[in-house]
């Protein structure tokens, strides 16, 4: 990853930070989704340069790319542009010299007996009713407390659900270049860390 821009959140007593974040991230998505490969895969990977684990993601999202010309290609101000007064975007600067690579990831928690019902009926192909008797003494409550990973809300615009992002940051160990999901989030490929 060569160049990056930076997308920062104003937020003011209106809006808060959750709700900018879905906005934005919900166009960042959608532009992602017009460049992805036919895999569903991205060269650009995004980076939370505020992140910290008690849930905050801070209100900066960076963006990068192996050449100027990927990140220009995504039409930043277009999908942008009903976000004016709420966000600032950046000009497209190159990676300063750095030795710390990050993944960013999203991680999926089992905390919803409906939806793990839903998925092993279609897995087993059992009915949904059979499936949720397995799910009888979930204790959602329970998992939910574990977690205190960021998130960030969206609308799934195929399903029409709302669900959580939750995004995990993994230190590496060395650079590992690769592709990314339409959220710009990998497990395996890393992102500068500055």
């Amino acid at each position: 990853m060569k160049y990056y821009v930076d997308i920062a959140l104003i937020s003011n007593e209106e809006e808060n930070l959750g709700y900018l974040w879905r906005k934005l991230y919900a166009q960042i998505h959608l532009a992602l989704v017009e460049v992805r490969d036919e895999n569903d895969l991205v060269s650009i990977g995004l980076a939370f340069p505020k992140y910290s684990d008690d849930r905050f993601l801070g209100d900066t999202l960076r963006l990068f790319s192996a050449t100027k010309e990927e990140l220009e290609s995504l039409k930043l101000e277009q999908w942008l542009s009903r976000l004016e007064g709420y966000l600032f975007v950046g000009k497209i600067k190159e990676v300063p010299p750095t030795t710390e690579f990050v993944s960013f990831r999203r991680k999926q928690f089992k905390t919803n007996a409906e939806r793990l019902a839903r998925r092993q009926a279609k897995r087993k192909g059992i009915s949904y009713e059979e499936a949720l008797k397995n799910y009888e003494n979930f204790d959602e409550e329970k998992k939910k407390k574990k977690n205190r990973l960021p998130y960030i809300n969206v609308k799934s615009l195929s399903s029409d659900r709302e669900m959580k992002i939750f995004i995990e940051k993994s230190k590496a160990k060395e650079e590992s270049q690769g592709l990314f999901s339409t959220y710009g989030l990998s497990s395996e490929s890393t992102v500068p860390w500055f």
